[in-house]
Protein backbone atom coordinates (compact mmCIF):
# COMPACT_ATOMS: atom_id res chain seq x y z
CA UNK A 1 0.00 0.00 0.00
CA UNK A 2 1.13 3.48 -0.54
CA UNK A 3 1.53 6.28 1.47
CA UNK A 4 -1.35 8.96 1.17
CA UNK A 5 -0.08 12.32 0.71
CA UNK A 6 -0.35 15.00 3.27
CA UNK A 7 -0.29 18.78 1.80
CA UNK A 8 -0.18 21.42 4.03
CA UNK A 9 -1.55 24.30 2.73
CA UNK A 10 -0.24 27.67 4.80
CA UNK A 11 -0.16 31.26 4.16
CA UNK A 12 -0.90 34.87 5.80
CA UNK A 13 -4.46 35.51 7.51
CA UNK A 14 -6.93 36.30 4.32
CA UNK A 15 -4.64 35.30 1.61
CA UNK A 16 -7.67 32.63 0.03
CA UNK A 17 -6.50 29.69 1.33
CA UNK A 18 -10.50 28.82 2.14
CA UNK A 19 -11.43 30.16 -1.00
CA UNK A 20 -8.41 27.73 -2.61
CA UNK A 21 -10.18 24.95 -0.85
CA UNK A 22 -13.66 25.39 -2.06
CA UNK A 23 -12.68 26.01 -5.16
CA UNK A 24 -10.61 22.44 -5.18
CA UNK A 25 -13.37 20.43 -3.68
CA UNK A 26 -15.95 21.62 -6.62
CA UNK A 27 -12.98 20.37 -9.40
CA UNK A 28 -12.81 17.15 -7.10
CA UNK A 29 -16.32 16.90 -7.80
CA UNK A 30 -16.24 17.22 -11.15
CA UNK A 31 -13.87 15.00 -11.85
CA UNK A 32 -15.68 12.36 -9.88
CA UNK A 33 -12.88 12.04 -6.86
CA UNK A 34 -14.58 11.37 -3.65
CA UNK A 35 -13.62 14.38 -1.48
CA UNK A 36 -14.66 14.30 2.13
CA UNK A 37 -13.70 16.46 5.34
CA UNK A 38 -14.45 19.74 6.91
CA UNK A 39 -13.62 23.57 5.39
CA UNK A 40 -14.59 26.69 7.18
CA UNK A 41 -15.21 30.31 5.68
CA UNK A 42 -15.14 33.77 7.73
CA UNK A 43 -18.30 35.73 7.21
CA UNK A 44 -17.38 38.09 9.46
CA UNK A 45 -14.96 39.61 11.54
CA UNK A 46 -15.39 37.31 14.47
CA UNK A 47 -17.89 34.98 12.56
CA UNK A 48 -16.91 31.67 10.91
CA UNK A 49 -19.07 28.85 9.10
CA UNK A 50 -17.94 24.73 8.38
CA UNK A 51 -19.23 22.62 5.75
CA UNK A 52 -19.21 19.53 5.99
CA UNK A 53 -18.03 18.05 2.27
CA UNK A 54 -19.90 14.72 2.64
CA UNK A 55 -23.25 16.27 3.00
CA UNK A 56 -22.94 20.06 2.03
CA UNK A 57 -24.54 20.95 5.62
CA UNK A 58 -22.98 24.76 6.53
CA UNK A 59 -23.88 25.97 9.67
CA UNK A 60 -22.05 28.43 12.05
CA UNK A 61 -19.12 27.68 14.03
CA UNK A 62 -18.52 30.45 15.97
CA UNK A 63 -20.44 32.65 18.27
CA UNK A 64 -20.90 36.33 18.98
CA UNK A 65 -18.13 37.63 20.92
CA UNK A 66 -20.26 39.12 23.46
CA UNK A 67 -21.67 35.45 24.15
CA UNK A 68 -20.77 33.72 27.40
CA UNK A 69 -21.01 30.29 26.22
CA UNK A 70 -17.97 29.16 23.92
CA UNK A 71 -14.63 28.93 24.08
CA UNK A 72 -12.85 32.49 23.27
CA UNK A 73 -9.18 32.22 20.76
CA UNK A 74 -7.85 35.20 19.13
CA UNK A 75 -10.85 36.57 17.44
CA UNK A 76 -13.48 33.45 17.18
CA UNK A 77 -16.00 32.48 20.00
CA UNK A 78 -16.22 28.69 19.54
CA UNK A 79 -19.81 27.12 19.54
CA UNK A 80 -19.36 23.71 21.77
CA UNK A 81 -22.42 22.35 19.82
CA UNK A 82 -21.26 23.47 16.76
CA UNK A 83 -17.86 21.91 17.45
CA UNK A 84 -19.06 18.53 18.93
CA UNK A 85 -21.34 18.16 15.55
CA UNK A 86 -18.61 18.69 12.77
CA UNK A 87 -15.75 16.47 14.94
CA UNK A 88 -18.81 13.84 14.91
CA UNK A 89 -18.71 14.55 11.02
CA UNK A 90 -15.32 13.56 11.06
CA UNK A 91 -16.29 10.12 11.20
CA UNK A 92 -18.25 10.07 7.88
CA UNK A 93 -14.93 11.48 6.10
CA UNK A 94 -13.28 8.26 5.29
CA UNK A 95 -12.67 5.82 3.71
CA UNK A 96 -11.96 8.58 1.05
CA UNK A 97 -9.62 9.66 -1.85
CA UNK A 98 -9.19 13.50 -1.08
CA UNK A 99 -9.95 14.67 2.74
CA UNK A 100 -9.72 18.31 3.30
CA UNK A 101 -9.62 20.25 6.86
CA UNK A 102 -9.43 23.95 6.70
CA UNK A 103 -8.17 24.46 9.20
CA UNK A 104 -5.87 22.61 12.21
CA UNK A 105 -4.79 25.77 14.41
CA UNK A 106 -4.11 26.04 17.81
CA UNK A 107 -7.33 24.39 19.11
CA UNK A 108 -6.02 21.55 18.08
CA UNK A 109 -1.90 21.70 17.79
CA UNK A 110 -1.85 23.65 21.27
CA UNK A 111 -4.75 23.21 23.08
CA UNK A 112 -5.56 19.21 22.13
CA UNK A 113 -8.95 20.62 21.38
CA UNK A 114 -11.32 21.36 18.32
CA UNK A 115 -11.02 18.89 15.68
CA UNK A 116 -8.20 17.10 17.14
CA UNK A 117 -9.11 13.96 15.93
CA UNK A 118 -8.50 14.47 12.58
CA UNK A 119 -5.37 13.46 13.09
CA UNK A 120 -5.85 10.10 14.55
CA UNK A 121 -7.87 9.55 11.62
CA UNK A 122 -5.08 10.53 9.32
CA UNK A 123 -3.43 7.76 11.27
CA UNK A 124 -5.23 5.11 9.96
CA UNK A 125 -4.52 6.07 6.08
CA UNK A 126 -7.96 5.60 4.47
CA UNK A 127 -7.41 8.44 1.91
CA UNK A 128 -4.38 9.25 -1.03
CA UNK A 129 -4.36 12.89 -0.49
CA UNK A 130 -5.07 15.09 2.52
CA UNK A 131 -5.01 18.77 2.12
CA UNK A 132 -4.60 20.45 5.78
CA UNK A 133 -4.74 24.31 6.19
CA UNK A 134 -2.28 25.38 8.87
CA UNK A 135 -0.98 28.80 9.68
CA UNK A 136 2.78 29.50 8.93
CA UNK A 137 3.53 30.12 12.66
CA UNK A 138 2.03 26.38 13.06
CA UNK A 139 3.71 24.72 10.76
CA UNK A 140 6.23 22.66 12.54
CA UNK A 141 3.91 21.62 15.03
CA UNK A 142 1.84 20.20 12.62
CA UNK A 143 4.36 17.95 11.20
CA UNK A 144 5.08 17.06 14.29
CA UNK A 145 1.79 15.73 14.82
CA UNK A 146 0.38 14.51 11.73
CA UNK A 147 1.25 10.61 10.83
CA UNK A 148 3.44 10.71 7.45
CA UNK A 149 7.15 11.09 7.07
CA UNK A 150 6.86 13.45 3.90
CA UNK A 151 4.97 16.73 3.54
CA UNK A 152 4.50 19.04 0.78
CA UNK A 153 4.15 22.26 1.58
CA UNK A 154 2.56 24.89 -0.36
CA UNK A 155 2.78 28.35 0.60
CA UNK A 156 -0.12 30.45 -0.78
CA UNK A 157 0.88 33.97 -2.12
CA UNK A 158 -0.90 36.36 -4.30
CA UNK A 159 0.89 35.34 -7.08
CA UNK A 160 0.15 31.65 -7.45
CA UNK A 161 -2.92 31.69 -5.71
CA UNK A 162 -5.07 31.47 -9.00
CA UNK A 163 -3.57 28.62 -10.87
CA UNK A 164 -3.11 26.51 -7.60
CA UNK A 165 -6.72 24.47 -7.82
CA UNK A 166 -5.06 23.01 -11.04
CA UNK A 167 -2.03 22.77 -9.17
CA UNK A 168 -3.43 20.62 -6.58
CA UNK A 169 -5.87 18.48 -9.15
CA UNK A 170 -2.88 17.22 -11.05
CA UNK A 171 -1.74 15.96 -7.77
CA UNK A 172 -4.59 14.34 -6.49
CA UNK A 173 -5.09 12.63 -10.36
CA UNK A 174 -1.69 11.41 -10.41
CA UNK A 175 -1.93 10.11 -6.72
CA UNK A 176 -5.40 8.00 -7.41
CA UNK A 177 -3.92 6.85 -10.12
CA UNK A 178 -0.88 5.30 -8.79
CA UNK A 179 -3.21 3.85 -6.47
CA UNK A 180 -5.52 2.34 -8.86
CA UNK A 181 -2.35 0.73 -10.56
CA UNK A 182 0.12 -0.23 -8.15
CA UNK A 183 0.17 -3.95 -8.11
CA UNK A 184 -1.75 -6.33 -5.95
CA UNK A 185 0.23 -8.47 -3.50
CA UNK A 186 0.42 -12.08 -4.66
CA UNK A 187 -1.15 -14.37 -2.26
CA UNK A 188 1.16 -17.17 -1.13
CA UNK A 189 0.55 -21.18 -1.82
Amino acid sequence: MLEPRIILLTGERQIGKSTLCFRLADMLRQAHIKVTGLLTRRTGEHDLWVTELCTGETYPLTLPMTDKAGLALGNFRLAPEALARSDQALDACFPTQVFMLDEIGPLELIYGQGWVRALKLLRRFNYRVAFIVVRPELLVRAMWQLPVTFYTVVPLTLEIRDGMPDALLTIVNEACTLQERSPKPERLR
